[in-house]
């Protein structure tokens, strides 16, 4: 009986840790239309956000967080729909009120959407716990990086692709 108890109390123990832990995807905004300073997304942009969607369905999304930029807004308006989420404007350049506020707002066990920049997709990976990540080419919008932390502090790394198909 004290067996059974036991490995009753360290399943339990394990599906508690595994119920805490904490994923936030960070991605580039989608593909955007040539122009002025904050260009939209274009067709292809569009498709792409809609792909972003569908790859997220599942998550358990609590909060999006998007820029000041347009494109960004548009990348995840598609995400926002499917969750019921209202994107929240950060600042692009203050990845460290982005990190109080993911902090602050994502509760353990659930999951959070950034979108962002070139520069700033990898300066917000290694903040997040990441570590070190390859620069993102000019023209590449189809990456997804998904950084998932336990309460000890440790944290994992998982980089995917997305797209219209």
């Amino acid at each position: 009986m004290l067996r059974v108890c036991w490995l009753l109390a360290v399943h339990l123990l394990f599906l508690s840790i595994l119920s805490a832990q904490t994923t936030i995807y960070v991605v580039r905004h989608a593909d955007r239309a040539p122009g002025n300073d904050d260009p939209p997304i274009n067709e292809t942009g569009q498709q792409r956000a809609k792909a972003l969607a569908r790859f997220l369905t599942d998550a358990p999304l609590t909060a999006i967080y998007v820029t000041e930029a347009v494109r960004t807004q548009q990348t995840a308006a598609p995400t926002a729909a499917t969750h019921h989420l209202r994107p929240v404007i950060v600042d692009a350049k203050d990845t460290t009120s982005l990190m109080r506020r993911i902090r602050q707002e994502v509760p353990a066990g659930k999951s959070a959407l950034v979108v962002g920049h070139r520069a700033t997709v990898p300066v917000i990976v290694q903040a997040l716990g990441g570590g070190a990540v390859p620069p993102l080419g000019s023209s590449e919008v189809d990456r997804l990086t998904a950084v998932t932390c336990w309460p000890d502090g440790r944290c994992a790394l998982q980089s995917f692709r997305y797209g219209p198909e």
